[in-house]
C-alpha cells in the first residue's frame, strides 16, 4: 500500500512538471528548422540590431542583449533603435556580423534570434538558449514581422501594423493609376560607388504600390557593388537614398554627389531625388509604415515628371 502511494505522489509530481512545461514551452518551427521555446520569453537576445531588435521594440519588447555598432568611447549604436527609444538597458553583444559568444552567455537569454547567415553560429548558440532564425531577406518584413511577433506573443499588436500599412498600399493604388509607368530605382551610395538596394522595406513598398523599373534594376543584384561609370544605366523617374545620421554617411557620401554623373541623372535634375534618414525606420513594420507614407506623400500625392513622356506624369488622379 505504501509502494503504491509513493508511486501515485510520484506520478502526480511527474505529471504536474510535464504540465508545467507544457504551458511554458511551444514548438515554432520556419524553413530554418525547429525549436522548442518559452511561451513568454524572458531575456531575448537579437542578433541584428536594424531588423530584429528595432521590430521587438515595436511590438513592446525589449531585448536583454543586442548587436549594434560600437566606437571607441562612444556610446553604442542600435541602428533604428537609439534615436526612438530608451535603449541603456539593452547589453551590447558585439556586430551581427560577429556577436560575443560570452557575453551573450551572460546573459542567460531564453530565446536568441537571428537572420539566416546565423546559421553558422547555431550549434554554438543553441548550447545557450533556444535559437531561431527569420527570414528578413528570403520572405521580406511581413512573413518574418508576423513570425517574430509569434515567438514573443504579440501578434494582435502585428495585425495592428499590417493593417495600416495595407491601409497605405490601398490609399496609393486609388490616387496613381498607371504604377508601373513610374520607375523608381532605390540605391545605397558609398564614396567610390553605390548598390542597388532599398533600406527601411523600401523594395517592399515599390513592390507593393505596383511602380516600375528600368531594365537595367531588374537584371542588377543587390549584392555587387557598381562602380560610378555604371550610374547612367539606372536613370529612373525617382530615385531614392537613405542615410544614417549617427554614422556621418551624409558626409562621406557628398563628393560622390557631386560628380558630373550624378548632377545629370534625370531625378537629379528634376529634383525627384528622395533622401531619407533611415534612422527613423529600420527594417519592420513601423519601417514599412514610415516608408509607404513618404513615397504616397512624395510620389501619390504630387505631380511626377517622366522620362517617358518628358512632361508632367498624368499617372496621377
Amino acid at each position: 500500500m505504501k509502494m503504491r502511494i509513493v508511486f501515485v505522489a510520484l506520478l502526480c509530481l511527474l505529471t504536474s512538471a510535464t504540465v508545467g512545461w507544457a504551458q511554458g514551452m511551444k514548438r515554432f518551427a520556419n524553413q530554418f528548422g525547429t525549436a522548442e521555446i518559452p511561451v513568454a520569453p524572458r531575456c531575448v537576445v537579437s542578433l541584428h540590431d536594424f531588423s530584429l531588435t528595432t521590430q521587438l521594440l515595436e511590438l513592446g519588447i525589449t531585448p536583454c542583449g543586442s548587436s549594434g555598432r560600437k566606437r571607441l568611447f562612444d556610446e553604442t549604436i542600435f541602428r533604428g533603435a537609439s534615436q526612438r527609444y530608451d535603449t541603456p538597458t539593452i547589453r551590447y553583444v558585439g556586430t551581427h556580423q560577429a556577436p560575443d559568444i560570452e557575453t551573450i552567455a551572460a546573459l542567460k537569454p531564453d530565446l536568441i534570434v537571428g537572420l539566416s547567415y546565423h546559421k553558422a553560429l547555431r550549434d554554438k548558440l543553441s548550447s545557450i538558449a533556444p535559437v531561431v532564425l527569420l527570414p528578413v531577406r528570403e520572405k521580406g518584413i511581413l512573413v518574418y514581422a508576423e513570425q517574430l511577433a509569434d515567438l514573443v506573443g504579440k501578434r494582435a499588436r502585428y495585425l495592428e501594423l499590417q493593417k495600416e500599412y495595407r491601409g497605405l498600399v490601398g490609399e496609393f493604388a486609388k490616387r496613381v493609376d498607371d504604377p508601373d509607368a513610374i520607375t523608381v530605382t532605390p540605391i545605397e551610395i558609398y564614396r567610390d560607388g553605390f548598390r542597388i538596394i532599398g533600406r527601411c522595406g523600401m523594395e517592399q513598398v515599390i513592390a507593393d504600390f505596383g511602380l516600375g523599373h528600368v531594365p537595367a534594376y531588374e537584371n542588377s543584384s543587390r549584392d555587387i557593388p557598381y562602380s560610378l561609370e555604371r550610374l547612367t544605366d539606372f536613370d529612373s523617374d525617382v530615385i531614392i537614398d537613405t542615410y544614417e545620421e549617427m554614422l556621418g554617411e551624409e558626409a562621406e557620401t557628398k563628393a560622390f554627389r557631386s560628380t558630373a554623373q550624378w548632377q545629370n541623372l534625370f531625378a537629379v535634375r528634376n529634383r525627384q531625388f528622395l533622401y531619407f534618414n533611415r534612422s527613423r525606420y529600420g527594417e519592420t513594420m513601423n519601417g514599412l509604415i514610415g516608408s509607404a507614407t513618404l513615397l504616397l506623400s512624395h510620389i501619390g500625392e504630387r505631380e511626377i515628371l517622366s522620362q517617358a513622356e518628358g512632361s508632367t506624369s498624368p499617372h496621377n488622379n
